[in-house]
């Protein structure tokens, strides 16, 4: 599928010099660019704080009436920390198990490097200790440099690649809101969504009753789509989606495989490390709500 050269930018400045958003340093900086683009397009743009700590608050971005919408699409814009297998798609407890599992090991390993680095340290080094002498000091700045890598390891390292989850799904709601200029619509960029639903709590706190949600997951995957929930009215429907109707308050649009044993869903690791977006899927996302 040929791409603009709006999106062309898009998709290289999130995929690439955006592409963690994890800290509040690095969501900012993603914050400060997408409202940047989202001004370029809109004027009605909200940033809403919730949670707030001392030193980190949650925020949500919000285009258009949230409050007065018919149709409100959102999807998650933080990024998960890294973890063993495949994604799991409605299952946060095998995604904090694998999580888990990836910073214990990982803190292990670390561990023992350590260990490993001051053995051979202690076997090579003279028996007499000088503070001021070179070796000395590159042995103190090579120590320090370990303990505040171990510090990150132990915090979980962060999934640099993003591409799929969830950057592809901020890019088609991008296209979105440059294509679509509905009123009735409204679009909701959480925090928060990698691992829980707070994000997605604020906006249904938010909403009117008989609004619809629609919440976008990985929709850039070489995989197929997926629709549970409710058709969106108006829109041009893709056969290739697969729709399964359901009485839910959230609708889910996703690309994922699914098992056929389980009928759970899922994306490989291969899925998720891919560098390439399928176009085909994002077009087919965005033309479901013109």
């Amino acid at each position: 599928m040929e791409q603009s050269e709006v999106f062309k930018d898009w998709l290289f400045r999130y995929q690439y010099v955006y592409r963690l958003r994890r800290t509040e340093k690095s969501k900012k900086r993603f914050l400060t660019a997408l409202v940047t683009d989202l001004a370029k397009m809109r004027e009605d743009i909200q940033v809403i704080e919730f949670d707030r700590q001392k030193k980190y608050a949650s925020r949500n971005v919000y285009v258009g009436n949230i409050k007065q919408a018919d149709q409100v699409i959102c999807t998650f814009y933080d990024t998960p920390p890294e973890s063993f297998g495949s994604y799991q798609l409605f299952d946060r407890k095998d995604q904090a198990k694998k999580t888990t599992s990836f910073i214990l090991v990982s803190t292990i390993i670390a561990f023992l490097f350590g260990i490993i680095g001051t053995l051979i340290y202690m076997y090579f080094s003279p028996n007499s200790f000088q503070f001021n002498s070179v070796s000395t000091l590159l042995i103190i700045a090579i120590y320090g440099i370990y303990f505040y890598l171990l510090g990150k390891v132990t915090k979980g390292l962060s999934n640099r690649k993003t591409l799929v989850r969830n950057t592809s799904s901020i890019l088609a709601m991008l296209k979105m809101i440059g294509e679509n200029k509905q009123e009735n619509i409204a679009y909701a960029f959480l925090d928060e969504g990698s691992y829980g639903n707070r994000g997605l709590e604020e906006v249904q706190a938010q909403v009117k009753r008989n609004a619809k949600i629609y919440y976008l997951d990985s929709v850039g995957a070489s995989a197929p789509l997926h629709l549970l929930g409710e058709l969106p009215k108006g829109g041009r429907y893709n056969e290739a989606i697969d729709y399964q109707s359901a009485d839910q308050k959230v609708s889910y649009l996703f690309s994922a495989r699914k098992d056929q044993q389980t009928s759970r869903f899922f994306l490989n690791s291969a899925d998720l490390k891919a560098k390439q977006l399928n176009m085909k899927n994002i077009v087919a996302v965005t033309d479901l709500f013109q």
